[in-house]
């Protein structure tokens, strides 16, 4: 049976106990995919789901296409 990949360790220079919202840039910035009510409530979720949000965001971050 294969290991299940860990794909938060590709992020490990988030720090998702301080992730600073506020500072989200305007490109390709994994801040700018979590909603609005989940930022607000970011305490109140435990390291695992913050780190599956991360992942997430982070993932749609990546497929952003610029011109």
């Amino acid at each position: 049976m294969k290991k299940p990949i860990n794909l938060f360790t590709q992020y490990t220079n988030i720090d998702i106990n301080n992730p600073q919202f506020e500072k989200a840039v305007e490109v390709c910035d994994w801040r700018n995919y979590v909603p609005y009510d989940w930022v607000e409530k970011w305490e109140e979720f435990t390291d695992r789901e913050r780190q599956i949000i991360v992942v997430m965001a982070e993932m749609q971050a990546d497929s952003e296409e610029w011109d």
